[in-house]
């Protein structure tokens, strides 16, 4: 590229031959008699380099040195010219900014010399001036690079503390927004066998904790899941994906992770309102892609988890909770009761003439009867429910939140959908049909003590027995 020289000098014949000179030269030049219409120039183009005469008629060539190092274009190189010899203005030159000082008549091949040697100075400089602003901002990106790893690395240790699902989910609840930077989140985890996703954790206030969403081919969740690759969304509104409403977002970023452990699928993080504009210096996109691998990980080993602790707490028969956990699990509801002034009723029930079904048609058939009990009682109960083998043919329920009125209800619908109905004996190529006897007692109406509630129950179990079977006998 072209340099372009600026030369101030009112005389018009030195003008003339210093713009022949220097143009045979190969460079621009631009030439003025006074530093007016030499200011003007400067603001109107690119010059590289000033040579100015230090006698001219309306101010001296020191005065236009002044104001060009003490202006917007002081880091132009410049060169004196003058007939004088003096050492005191060649002093006086270079005090008041010029860069060197040449002496008239010209010796042209020396001013060359000069004026090339000052420009390739000049390169090295701004050169060296970028090479050091790019080192002061890869220090500043590598220094916050740390930073942002060790709040990363902070992170997931804290995450990995909690192996409990739901210390787990309050953890993330509580912090992923603001270590993330985005003001609204939610987390699913994939049930494939019923092919839909659930919710694991969310900020979504409206969003209810059993929140469900059937896999949809068409969804961006979907999409993720399939392809494995997290996908950046500018403006949700307008995608292919976007179904209904979005008021409650402010902006339309959206960003959805896959969550993969051990080359699984395992979930997908949503995210919504990042705010892009406050971590501008932030590889935000960056950041969700690393954090999804820890969150994975972890999410699954606590899936796991759960899975393992639900088989040491469910009854290997007929699926439902073991004795022992369901003790434990009503201490705590009858504490909850007594604490919040609440209802709570337990439910005791068992098959009319069992050991008949074991004697005639065989253990395997009163193993297969006691199942089918197991997935009525399933499908009467509540989510909020909780059923448990109580022993043998025996069978509980306690019901948080609920008068003996509703469980009444319950226990009717458990009869309906039971008693009498036709079991198929497939080894034996017939039918066979039972029936429930069942108890109810309630808290706080019936007792106080945990002991005794069950004791109540099961004495309500043992008069429906009495007075025919087939029946519910409330306390």
């Amino acid at each position: 590229m072209k340099k372009n020289i600026l030369v101030i000098d009112d005389d018009l014949d030195m003008r003339n031959i210093l713009k022949k000179n220097l143009e045979e030269g190969g460079y621009g030049v631009f030439v003025s008699g006074d530093d007016a219409g030499a200011f003007s120039l400067l603001s109107r183009n690119n010059i590289s380099l000033v040579l100015v005469d230090l006698v001219l008629k309306d101010t001296s060539g020191f005065e236009v040195c002044e104001k060009l190092r003490g202006g917007p274009h002081a880091g132009l190189p410049i060169i004196a010219l003058s007939v004088s010899r003096r050492d005191e203005d060649v002093i006086r030159a270079i005090k008041c900014g010029a860069n060197d000082f040449m002496e008239k008549p010209l010796d042209y091949r020396v001013l060359t010399a000069k004026i090339d040697s000052m420009l390739k100075l000049k390169e090295e400089e701004e050169e060296l001036r970028l090479k050091g602003e790019e080192l002061v901002r890869l220090m500043d990106s590598a220094s916050l690079n740390r930073e942002m790893l060790a709040q990363e690395a902070d992170f997931t240790q804290d995450l990995n503390q909690f192996l409990d699902a739901e210390l787990k989910k309050a953890f993330i609840g509580e912090s992923f927004s603001t270590f993330l930077g985005a003001r609204l989140f939610t987390i699913f985890t994939i049930d494939e066998g019923e092919r839909e996703f659930r919710l694991f954790v969310s900020n979504h206030k409206d969003m209810p904790q059993n929140f469900v969403v059937p896999i949809d081919k068409k969804s961006v969740m979907y999409e993720v899941l399939k392809t494995k690759k997290p996908l950046f969304i500018d403006d949700f509104s307008t995608s292919r994906y976007r179904k209904g409403k979005r008021e409650k977002y402010k902006s339309n970023e959206v960003c959805v992770v896959p969550l993969i452990s051990a080359d699984k699928t395992i979930g997908v993080l949503n995210v919504n309102d990042p705010g892009l504009e406050e971590m501008e210096h932030i590889d935000f996109e960056g950041r969700i892609v690393r954090i999804s691998k820890h969150l994975a990980v972890s999410i699954h080993n606590t899936i796991l988890y759960e899975k393992v602790k639900d088989l040491s707490m469910r009854d290997s028969m007929t699926g439902l909770y073991n004795f022992r956990h369901f003790v434990e699990t009503l201490r705590l509801e009858i504490e909850k009761a007594r604490r919040y002034d609440e209802h709570l009723s337990c439910i005791m029930l068992d098959i009319d003439d069992f050991k008949i079904v074991n004697d005639t048609y065989g253990h395997q058939v009163g193993d297969l009867v006691l199942r089918e009990l197991a997935r009525s009682v399933s499908l009467s109960v509540r989510s909020s429910d909780i059923p448990a083998r109580y022993g043998g043919d025996e069978f509980i329920i306690v019901l948080p939140k609920t008068p003996k009125k509703r469980a009444l209800k319950i226990a009717r619908r458990l009869l309906d959908l039971f008693s009498g109905r036709e079991i198929r004996v497939p080894s034996e190529k017939q039918v066979i049909a039972v029936t429930l006897s069942i108890g109810i007692a309630g808290y706080p109406v019936d007792t106080k003590s945990m002991d005794e509630l069950m004791k109540l129950a099961d004495d309500s179990l043992y008069r429906a027995k009495k007075d025919g079977k087939n029946r519910i006998v409330v306390h």
